[in-house]
C-alpha cells in the first residue's frame, strides 16, 4: 500500500492472461465502463482525456487483449472487458476497505465523499449532517448528486461512486445495499382558496376525500403514501392533475385545480398563495431512509452515516 489511498496489486486470470491489474488502472476501466466515454469518466476522475485513454491502452497491452471497442458513439465492452468488471470492481473495494481500516485507527478520513440525494431532502435533513460531519472531519470534501427516483437502488450503487443514498423511495438490494430508516416529513393538506372546511388547525381525510387532487406521478413517495392514506380510510383517490413539476403543485392548488399534500415545513409559503391549509388526521408522514454498500464503504462513509443516525454505527471493514 502506498499513499493516503493505497496501491494494490492482483493478479488477473479472469481475463486469460498472467498481467497484473493495479488499482488505479481498475478505476480508470471501471470509470469508462460507467460513464459510457473516455471523456466524461475523465471529467469525473479529474483527468485529461488523453491520458484516461492512454492509461486504457496501457492496460490493454498488459493484458493482451481489447477491452474495448471504440466508436464514434462511444466505448463497447469486449467479452474480454465484460469479464474484467467483477474482479475490477472487488479489486476497488478491497482497496477501500484497506484505506477504511488505516483511517479509521486514527480517525481522520481524507478525500471526497459522494453522496446522492433526493432534491426535497438535500436542504433538510441532509445540509444539516453535512455541517455537522465538516465540522468533526474538514479534510474530508463532500459532492452531491440528485437521485430523482428513476432507477433502482442497487442501479445507483452499481453505476455511480456514491457511497451514500438518501431517499424516500427504494428496495434495499439482495445482501449488498442496506437501507436504514432515518426520518419522516410531516405531511400537510392544501386546499384550494375558499374550500369549506372545518374551523381549526386539522382536517379529516374523510371530509374532504371527495375532493379531486393534484398529485405527483405514480412512481414518486408523494403519489405512494397519498394513495396508502386514500386505501386505509376505504375511499378512491380521484386526481385532476398530474404533474411532475413539483414546483408547479402549490400555483396548481392556489389556482383552484385540486388539493395536494405538501411537506408541512413549506405551509406559510402555501398560505402566501392563498391556499387553505390543514394537518390531515389520520396525520400522514413520509419515511425517509439512507441506503449504503457495506462492502465498499470507506471510513468517510462510515463518519457520516454515524453523523446521519446520531448513533455507533455497527459496520466494520471485512478483515
Amino acid at each position: 500500500m502506498c499513499g493516503a489511498y493505497g496501491r494494490l496489486i492482483v493478479t488477473n486470470a479472469d481475463v486469460g492472461t498472467g498481467a497484473d491489474v493495479e488499482v488505479r488502472q481498475a478505476r480508470h476501466f471501471l470509470a469508462v465502463v460507467d460513464h459510457g466515454t473516455t471523456g466524461r469518466a475523465a471529467a469525473e476522475l479529474h483527468m485529461t482525456q488523453p491520458a484516461l485513454s492512454q492509461s486504457i491502452v496501457a492496460l490493454e497491452r498488459e493484458l493482451r487483449v481489447r477491452l474495448f471497442l471504440r466508436s464514434t458513439r462511444g466505448m463497447a465492452l469486449t467479452p474480454a472487458g465484460e469479464a474484467l468488471i467483477g474482479p475490477a470492481r472487488r479489486l476497488v473495494e478491497s482497496s477501500v476497505r484497506a484505506v477504511a481500516a488505516v483511517e479509521q485507527s486514527i480517525d481522520v478520513p481524507h478525500g471526497t465523499l459522494n453522496v446522492s440525494v433526493m432534491p426535497a431532502l438535500a436542504a433538510t435533513p441532509v445540509s444539516t449532517w453535512i455541517a455537522w460531519f465538516r465540522d468533526a472531519y474538514p479534510q474530508v470534501s463532500v459532492r452531491l448528486s440528485p437521485y430523482f427516483g428513476d432507477e433502482t437502488v442497487t442501479r445507483v450503487f452499481d453505476r455511480d461512486h456514491a457511497e451514500v443514498l438518501v431517499s424516500f423511495v427504494g428496495e434495499p438490494g439482495p445482501g449488498r445495499v442496506q437501507r436504514v430508516e432515518v426520518g419522516s416529513q410531516e405531511m400537510v393538506v392544501a386546499l384550494p382558496p375558499g374550500t369549506p372546511v372545518p374551523d381549526g388547525p386539522t382536517v379529516q381525510l374523510e371530509d374532504i376525500a371527495h375532493l379531486p387532487f393534484v398529485v405527483a406521478p405514480p412512481h414518486t413517495s408523494m403519489q405512494r403514501i397519498l394513495q396508502d392514506a386514500f386505501d386505509k380510510i376505504g375511499s378512491t383517490l380521484s386526481v385532476a392533475v398530474e404533474t411532475p413539476f413539483m414546483d408547479t403543485m402549490p400555483a396548481l392548488v392556489a389556482a383552484g385545480a385540486g388539493c395536494a399534500i405538501f411537506p408541512a415545513r413549506g405551509a406559510e409559503t402555501l398560505r402566501a398563495l392563498g391556499a387553505v391549509v390543514k394537518h390531515p388526521e389520520p396525520p400522514i408522514d413520509r419515511p425517509y431512509y439512507l441506503f449504503y454498500a457495506a462492502h465498499r464503504l470507506s471510513y468517510a462513509a462510515q463518519a457520516f452515516i454515524r453523523t446521519a443516525t446520531s448513533e455507533g454505527w455497527p459496520w466494520r471493514p471485512s478483515s
